[in-house]
C-alpha cells in the first residue's frame, strides 16, 4: 500500500444511456482501467453493471480520477454522481482565476498547472533565473578537456610552493 489513498489505480465513473431503476452511473476502481472496462462490457465483476447489461442498456466511460480505493471509496460516499458527470452537462472547475481574470498561481497546485500546460513553479523560477541572468544557459567546462589554453595556472610547473609570510623570506 502506498500513501493513503491504498494502491495506485484509477477510479473512473461510467455514465448509463439510460437510468437502470434509480441507477444512471457507476464508481468504480482499477489498477488496470482497460482490463477492468473488458470485465464490465463482458458481463463480469460488477453486479450492477451485469445487470444493466442483461438489461440492454449501454454505458460508457465519463471521467477518471487518479487513485486508489480510498479515493474511490470517499466519491461514492460524496454522492451525487450527476454533479460529477460531463456526460450529463457538468463541466469540472477551471483553475482558479483572480479578479482580475489572471491565474492564481498561489491556489492552484503544480499536477494542475502541468495539466493545463501552464509553467509550474520550479520551471517558473527558472524561467526567471534566465531572463534576469543569474543563470547564463552556457554549461561549465568538464573536467575531461583539461584546462583553458590561456589559463596563467596551467603553464606553472607543480613544485613547491614559496612561503609568503610576511616580514620573511620567500
Amino acid at each position: 500500500m502506498t500513501g493513503q489513498g491504498g494502491p495506485p489505480g484509477t477510479v473512473y465513473l461510467l455514465h448509463f444511456d439510460r437510468p437502470y431503476k434509480h441507477a444512471r452511473h457507476y464508481v468504480g476502481w482499477a489498477r488496470n482501467l482497460r482490463r477492468r472496462l473488458a470485465e464490465h462490457e463482458a458481463g463480469q465483476g460488477a453486479r450492477l453493471l451485469a445487470v444493466v447489461r442483461a438489461a440492454g442498456i449501454g454505458w460508457q466511460l465519463a471521467r477518471m480520477w487518479p487513485g486508489g480505493r480510498a479515493r474511490e471509496r470517499q466519491i461514492k460516499r460524496q454522492g451525487g454522481h450527476a454533479r460529477k458527470c460531463p456526460l450529463c452537462g457538468v463541466t469540472p472547475r477551471s483553475l482558479p482565476r483572480n479578479a482580475g481574470g489572471s491565474l492564481s498561481r498561489s491556489r492552484t497546485t503544480d499536477a494542475q498547472k502541468l495539466a493545463a500546460g501552464v509553467m509550474t513553479a520550479a520551471q517558473l523560477a527558472g524561467h526567471t533565473a534566465l531572463r534576469y541572468g543569474a543563470v547564463t544557459g552556457k554549461l561549465p567546462r568538464s573536467f575531461e578537456r583539461g584546462p583553458l589554453a590561456d589559463d596563467p595556472w596551467a603553464a606553472r610547473p607543480a613544485g613547491p610552493r614559496p612561503h609568503l609570510i610576511p616580514g620573511g623570506t620567500p
